[in-house]
Protein backbone atom coordinates (compact mmCIF):
# COMPACT_ATOMS: atom_id res chain seq x y z
CA UNK A 1 0.00 0.00 0.00
CA UNK A 2 1.18 3.52 -0.82
CA UNK A 3 0.14 6.53 1.21
CA UNK A 4 1.14 9.90 -0.17
CA UNK A 5 2.78 12.35 2.26
CA UNK A 6 -0.44 14.30 2.68
CA UNK A 7 -2.25 11.06 3.73
CA UNK A 8 -5.02 12.01 1.31
CA UNK A 9 -4.91 9.25 -1.32
CA UNK A 10 -4.59 5.56 -0.64
CA UNK A 11 -4.61 2.36 -2.65
CA UNK A 12 -6.27 -0.87 -1.53
CA UNK A 13 -4.24 -3.56 0.22
CA UNK A 14 -4.61 -6.18 2.99
CA UNK A 15 -5.81 -4.59 6.23
CA UNK A 16 -7.24 -1.47 4.58
CA UNK A 17 -10.97 -1.57 3.92
CA UNK A 18 -11.99 2.01 3.18
CA UNK A 19 -10.74 4.91 1.15
CA UNK A 20 -10.63 8.38 2.63
CA UNK A 21 -14.11 9.46 3.73
CA UNK A 22 -15.74 12.78 3.08
CA UNK A 23 -14.41 15.62 5.17
CA UNK A 24 -16.12 17.02 8.25
CA UNK A 25 -15.18 20.57 9.22
CA UNK A 26 -12.14 20.30 7.00
CA UNK A 27 -10.92 17.02 8.50
CA UNK A 28 -10.32 13.85 6.48
CA UNK A 29 -10.39 10.30 7.78
CA UNK A 30 -8.56 7.20 6.51
CA UNK A 31 -9.66 3.88 8.03
CA UNK A 32 -7.53 0.79 8.68
CA UNK A 33 -8.47 -2.67 9.92
CA UNK A 34 -5.02 -3.17 11.43
CA UNK A 35 -1.92 -1.25 12.33
CA UNK A 36 -0.15 0.35 9.37
CA UNK A 37 3.07 2.33 8.73
CA UNK A 38 0.92 5.38 7.91
CA UNK A 39 -0.58 5.21 11.40
CA UNK A 40 2.87 4.83 12.94
CA UNK A 41 4.24 7.83 11.08
CA UNK A 42 1.26 9.96 12.09
CA UNK A 43 1.43 8.77 15.69
CA UNK A 44 5.01 9.92 16.07
CA UNK A 45 3.99 13.45 15.05
CA UNK A 46 1.31 13.72 17.77
CA UNK A 47 1.63 14.61 21.46
CA UNK A 48 1.97 11.56 23.69
CA UNK A 49 -0.78 10.97 26.24
CA UNK A 50 0.63 10.97 29.79
CA UNK A 51 -1.27 7.88 30.92
CA UNK A 52 -1.13 6.06 27.58
CA UNK A 53 2.24 6.36 25.80
CA UNK A 54 2.36 5.79 22.05
CA UNK A 55 3.73 2.29 22.59
CA UNK A 56 0.80 1.32 24.80
CA UNK A 57 -1.74 2.89 22.45
CA UNK A 58 -0.30 0.92 19.53
CA UNK A 59 -0.47 -2.30 21.58
CA UNK A 60 -4.11 -1.59 22.48
CA UNK A 61 -5.11 -1.11 18.85
CA UNK A 62 -3.35 -4.35 17.89
CA UNK A 63 -4.49 -6.37 20.91
CA UNK A 64 -6.87 -9.21 19.85
CA UNK A 65 -10.19 -9.67 21.58
CA UNK A 66 -13.79 -10.73 21.00
CA UNK A 67 -14.74 -7.37 19.45
CA UNK A 68 -13.72 -5.93 16.12
CA UNK A 69 -11.24 -3.04 16.18
CA UNK A 70 -10.50 -0.32 13.69
CA UNK A 71 -7.99 2.51 13.49
CA UNK A 72 -8.39 5.89 11.83
CA UNK A 73 -5.95 8.56 10.74
CA UNK A 74 -7.52 12.02 10.93
CA UNK A 75 -5.80 14.82 9.04
CA UNK A 76 -6.30 18.46 8.12
CA UNK A 77 -4.77 19.86 4.93
CA UNK A 78 -2.55 16.79 4.74
CA UNK A 79 -1.26 17.11 8.33
CA UNK A 80 -2.16 14.39 10.88
CA UNK A 81 -4.19 15.74 13.80
CA UNK A 82 -5.29 12.47 15.46
CA UNK A 83 -4.86 8.71 15.41
CA UNK A 84 -7.95 6.91 16.70
CA UNK A 85 -8.40 3.35 17.95
CA UNK A 86 -11.96 2.03 18.25
CA UNK A 87 -13.54 -1.13 19.62
CA UNK A 88 -16.97 -2.24 18.45
CA UNK A 89 -19.56 -2.37 21.23
CA UNK A 90 -22.75 -3.25 19.35
CA UNK A 91 -24.29 -3.55 15.90
CA UNK A 92 -23.89 0.16 15.22
CA UNK A 93 -21.79 1.58 18.05
CA UNK A 94 -18.09 1.91 18.81
CA UNK A 95 -15.95 3.11 21.71
CA UNK A 96 -12.32 4.21 22.11
CA UNK A 97 -9.96 1.34 22.95
CA UNK A 98 -8.95 3.24 26.11
CA UNK A 99 -12.56 3.41 27.34
CA UNK A 100 -12.83 3.25 31.17
CA UNK A 101 -9.37 1.62 31.20
CA UNK A 102 -6.86 4.46 30.99
CA UNK A 103 -7.75 7.62 32.95
CA UNK A 104 -7.37 10.90 31.10
CA UNK A 105 -6.80 9.24 27.72
CA UNK A 106 -9.06 8.83 24.67
CA UNK A 107 -6.66 8.86 21.70
CA UNK A 108 -3.60 10.90 20.63
CA UNK A 109 -4.58 14.22 19.08
CA UNK A 110 -3.27 17.72 18.60
CA UNK A 111 -4.61 20.23 21.14
CA UNK A 112 -8.16 21.29 20.29
CA UNK A 113 -8.79 18.42 17.88
CA UNK A 114 -10.13 15.70 20.15
CA UNK A 115 -13.87 16.36 19.74
CA UNK A 116 -13.44 17.53 16.15
CA UNK A 117 -11.82 14.17 15.36
CA UNK A 118 -14.69 12.33 17.07
CA UNK A 119 -17.15 14.25 14.88
CA UNK A 120 -15.18 13.52 11.72
CA UNK A 121 -15.20 9.74 12.25
CA UNK A 122 -18.81 9.45 11.13
CA UNK A 123 -19.53 6.63 13.59
CA UNK A 124 -21.98 6.16 16.44
CA UNK A 125 -19.63 6.53 19.42
CA UNK A 126 -19.99 6.19 23.17
CA UNK A 127 -17.26 8.11 24.94
CA UNK A 128 -16.21 8.16 28.60
CA UNK A 129 -14.77 11.58 29.43
CA UNK A 130 -13.08 11.24 32.81
CA UNK A 131 -10.10 12.92 34.40
CA UNK A 132 -9.80 15.09 31.31
CA UNK A 133 -9.43 18.37 33.19
CA UNK A 134 -13.00 19.57 32.65
CA UNK A 135 -16.27 18.82 30.83
CA UNK A 136 -16.40 17.85 27.15
CA UNK A 137 -16.42 20.73 24.64
CA UNK A 138 -19.71 21.44 22.89
CA UNK A 139 -20.56 19.46 19.78
CA UNK A 140 -23.82 19.52 17.79
CA UNK A 141 -23.36 15.77 17.24
CA UNK A 142 -23.56 14.89 20.96
CA UNK A 143 -26.99 13.23 21.29
CA UNK A 144 -27.01 12.43 24.99
CA UNK A 145 -24.76 13.10 27.94
CA UNK A 146 -24.68 11.99 31.55
CA UNK A 147 -22.48 13.31 34.33
CA UNK A 148 -21.63 11.77 37.68
CA UNK A 149 -19.89 13.29 40.70
CA UNK A 150 -16.59 11.73 41.76
CA UNK A 151 -14.89 11.46 45.15
CA UNK A 152 -11.27 12.29 45.94
CA UNK A 153 -9.06 12.62 49.00
CA UNK A 154 -6.04 14.93 49.02
CA UNK A 155 -2.89 13.84 50.79
CA UNK A 156 -2.95 17.05 52.84
CA UNK A 157 -6.24 15.90 54.36
CA UNK A 158 -6.45 13.65 57.39
CA UNK A 159 -8.46 10.81 55.87
CA UNK A 160 -9.02 9.08 59.21
CA UNK A 161 -10.46 12.31 60.58
CA UNK A 162 -12.78 12.50 57.57
CA UNK A 163 -13.91 8.92 58.24
CA UNK A 164 -14.66 9.88 61.83
CA UNK A 165 -16.77 12.78 60.58
CA UNK A 166 -18.73 10.46 58.28
CA UNK A 167 -19.07 7.84 61.04
CA UNK A 168 -17.14 5.39 58.88
CA UNK A 169 -14.09 4.95 61.07
CA UNK A 170 -15.84 2.34 63.23
CA UNK A 171 -16.14 0.15 60.13
CA UNK A 172 -12.51 0.77 59.17
CA UNK A 173 -11.26 -0.10 62.63
CA UNK A 174 -13.39 -3.26 62.72
CA UNK A 175 -12.15 -4.60 59.38
CA UNK A 176 -8.54 -3.78 60.25
CA UNK A 177 -8.91 -6.04 63.24
CA UNK A 178 -10.64 -8.82 61.30
CA UNK A 179 -8.01 -8.77 58.54
CA UNK A 180 -4.99 -8.54 60.84
CA UNK A 181 -3.81 -12.08 59.92
CA UNK A 182 -3.92 -11.37 56.18
CA UNK A 183 -0.70 -10.26 54.46
CA UNK A 184 -0.45 -7.30 52.11
CA UNK A 185 1.43 -7.80 48.83
CA UNK A 186 2.11 -5.11 46.21
CA UNK A 187 2.18 -6.18 42.55
CA UNK A 188 2.23 -9.89 43.25
CA UNK A 189 2.96 -11.60 39.90
CA UNK A 190 -0.32 -12.38 38.14
CA UNK A 191 -2.43 -10.49 40.69
CA UNK A 192 -3.53 -7.75 38.29
CA UNK A 193 -4.92 -10.22 35.73
CA UNK A 194 -6.48 -12.33 38.52
CA UNK A 195 -8.22 -9.27 39.95
CA UNK A 196 -9.49 -8.00 36.61
CA UNK A 197 -10.77 -11.37 35.39
CA UNK A 198 -12.61 -12.12 38.63
CA UNK A 199 -14.02 -8.61 38.88
CA UNK A 200 -15.28 -8.88 35.31
CA UNK A 201 -16.94 -12.26 35.82
CA UNK A 202 -18.58 -11.04 39.02
CA UNK A 203 -20.05 -7.80 37.71
CA UNK A 204 -20.72 -8.48 34.03
CA UNK A 205 -24.46 -8.31 33.34
CA UNK A 206 -24.36 -11.56 31.38
CA UNK A 207 -21.63 -13.84 32.80
CA UNK A 208 -21.69 -16.10 29.74
CA UNK A 209 -20.88 -13.25 27.36
CA UNK A 210 -17.40 -11.94 26.68
CA UNK A 211 -16.29 -8.52 27.84
CA UNK A 212 -14.85 -6.85 24.72
CA UNK A 213 -12.47 -4.79 26.84
CA UNK A 214 -11.18 -7.51 29.19
CA UNK A 215 -7.94 -8.34 27.38
CA UNK A 216 -7.27 -4.62 26.86
CA UNK A 217 -7.71 -3.90 30.57
CA UNK A 218 -5.24 -6.64 31.47
CA UNK A 219 -2.77 -5.46 28.82
CA UNK A 220 -2.86 -1.90 30.20
CA UNK A 221 -2.45 -3.03 33.81
CA UNK A 222 0.55 -5.23 33.06
CA UNK A 223 2.19 -2.63 30.80
CA UNK A 224 1.81 0.21 33.30
CA UNK A 225 2.91 -2.05 36.17
CA UNK A 226 6.20 -2.68 34.36
CA UNK A 227 6.66 1.08 34.13
CA UNK A 228 5.76 1.80 37.77
CA UNK A 229 2.41 3.38 36.85
CA UNK A 230 0.02 0.69 38.06
CA UNK A 231 -0.28 -1.09 41.40
CA UNK A 232 -2.25 -4.09 42.59
CA UNK A 233 -2.75 -4.30 46.34
CA UNK A 234 -3.47 -7.89 47.38
CA UNK A 235 -4.40 -9.48 50.68
CA UNK A 236 -3.09 -13.01 51.10
CA UNK A 237 -4.30 -15.76 53.37
CA UNK A 238 -1.09 -17.74 53.45
CA UNK A 239 -0.29 -18.21 49.77
CA UNK A 240 -3.88 -17.72 48.66
CA UNK A 241 -5.18 -14.48 47.15
CA UNK A 242 -8.18 -13.40 49.20
CA UNK A 243 -8.79 -10.12 47.39
CA UNK A 244 -7.11 -7.36 45.43
CA UNK A 245 -7.61 -3.77 44.28
CA UNK A 246 -5.95 -1.99 41.36
CA UNK A 247 -4.65 1.60 41.18
CA UNK A 248 -3.39 3.62 38.20
CA UNK A 249 -1.08 6.62 38.35
CA UNK A 250 -2.04 9.85 36.59
CA UNK A 251 0.21 12.86 37.15
CA UNK A 252 0.82 12.69 40.92
CA UNK A 253 -2.57 11.14 41.60
CA UNK A 254 -3.74 7.58 42.14
CA UNK A 255 -6.95 6.51 40.41
CA UNK A 256 -8.87 3.54 41.79
CA UNK A 257 -9.52 0.77 39.28
CA UNK A 258 -11.28 -2.50 40.06
CA UNK A 259 -11.63 -4.52 43.24
CA UNK A 260 -12.39 -8.18 43.81
CA UNK A 261 -12.60 -10.34 46.93
CA UNK A 262 -13.29 -14.04 47.25
CA UNK A 263 -16.85 -14.49 48.60
CA UNK A 264 -15.79 -16.60 51.59
CA UNK A 265 -13.82 -13.61 52.90
CA UNK A 266 -16.82 -11.30 52.94
CA UNK A 267 -17.21 -11.68 56.74
CA UNK A 268 -13.74 -10.18 57.07
CA UNK A 269 -14.90 -6.98 55.36
CA UNK A 270 -12.01 -7.42 52.96
CA UNK A 271 -13.40 -4.98 50.40
CA UNK A 272 -13.40 -2.19 52.96
CA UNK A 273 -9.91 -3.19 54.08
CA UNK A 274 -8.58 -2.92 50.51
CA UNK A 275 -10.04 0.57 50.14
CA UNK A 276 -8.50 1.53 53.49
CA UNK A 277 -5.13 0.20 52.32
CA UNK A 278 -5.43 2.16 49.08
CA UNK A 279 -5.65 5.42 51.03
CA UNK A 280 -2.73 4.39 53.22
CA UNK A 281 -0.67 3.45 50.15
CA UNK A 282 -1.40 6.80 48.47
CA UNK A 283 -0.35 8.76 51.57
CA UNK A 284 2.78 6.69 52.26
CA UNK A 285 4.05 7.09 48.69
CA UNK A 286 3.40 10.80 48.45
CA UNK A 287 0.61 10.91 45.88
CA UNK A 288 -1.36 14.13 45.88
CA UNK A 289 -4.83 12.60 45.67
CA UNK A 290 -6.64 9.29 45.58
CA UNK A 291 -9.60 9.36 43.20
CA UNK A 292 -12.11 6.61 43.99
CA UNK A 293 -14.55 7.62 41.26
CA UNK A 294 -18.31 7.75 41.61
CA UNK A 295 -21.48 5.84 40.90
CA UNK A 296 -22.00 4.30 44.35
CA UNK A 297 -23.44 6.00 47.40
CA UNK A 298 -20.96 4.38 49.80
CA UNK A 299 -18.06 6.35 48.30
CA UNK A 300 -19.16 9.54 50.05
CA UNK A 301 -18.17 7.88 53.35
CA UNK A 302 -14.62 7.42 52.08
CA UNK A 303 -13.85 10.75 50.42
CA UNK A 304 -15.52 14.11 49.75
CA UNK A 305 -17.09 14.87 46.41
CA UNK A 306 -14.75 16.60 43.99
CA UNK A 307 -15.00 16.67 40.21
CA UNK A 308 -17.24 14.90 37.71
CA UNK A 309 -17.01 12.36 34.97
CA UNK A 310 -19.06 12.34 31.77
CA UNK A 311 -20.45 9.72 29.42
CA UNK A 312 -21.87 10.78 26.07
CA UNK A 313 -23.04 9.54 22.70
CA UNK A 314 -21.81 11.32 19.57
CA UNK A 315 -23.41 10.35 16.29
CA UNK A 316 -23.83 11.83 12.78
CA UNK A 317 -27.35 12.69 11.67
CA UNK A 318 -28.05 9.66 9.39
CA UNK A 319 -26.80 7.11 11.92
CA UNK A 320 -28.61 8.81 14.78
CA UNK A 321 -31.98 8.69 13.04
CA UNK A 322 -31.40 5.17 11.74
CA UNK A 323 -30.71 4.02 15.29
CA UNK A 324 -33.80 5.81 16.59
CA UNK A 325 -35.93 4.20 13.87
CA UNK A 326 -34.63 0.73 14.76
CA UNK A 327 -35.38 1.38 18.45
CA UNK A 328 -38.92 2.57 17.69
CA UNK A 329 -39.55 -0.45 15.45
CA UNK A 330 -38.29 -2.79 18.16
CA UNK A 331 -40.61 -1.22 20.73
CA UNK A 332 -43.57 -1.51 18.36
CA UNK A 333 -42.84 -5.20 17.73
CA UNK A 334 -42.70 -5.90 21.45
CA UNK A 335 -45.99 -4.08 22.05
CA UNK A 336 -47.57 -5.92 19.15
CA UNK A 337 -46.36 -9.23 20.56
CA UNK A 338 -47.96 -8.51 23.93
CA UNK A 339 -51.31 -7.72 22.30
CA UNK A 340 -51.25 -10.95 20.28
CA UNK A 341 -50.50 -13.06 23.37
CA UNK A 342 -53.45 -11.53 25.21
Amino acid sequence: MVVKPEFGVVTQNAGLRDRVLASYSGLRVTWFDGWHPALEEALQSLPEMETCPHELFRLLVQNPGPARKRAALVSEKGVPVAVVGLRQRGHYSWEPVTQWIVPGAIFPAQPGYLVRALEALGRDLWVAWWRMGGPPPFSPLIRSMESMPTHRMHSCQDFEQYWRETSHFKTVRRVRNRCRDLTLAINKPGAAAWTIRNWQSTWLDHPTSADPGLSDRILVAEYLERHGRHFTLSLLDGDRLAGSATLTVQHRDLVAGVLYREPEYDPYGIGNRLVDLSFCFAAEHGYETLDIGGGHDYKKHWAPQEGERWWFNISPEPLFWMKRTVQWASKLRKRSGVVVEQ
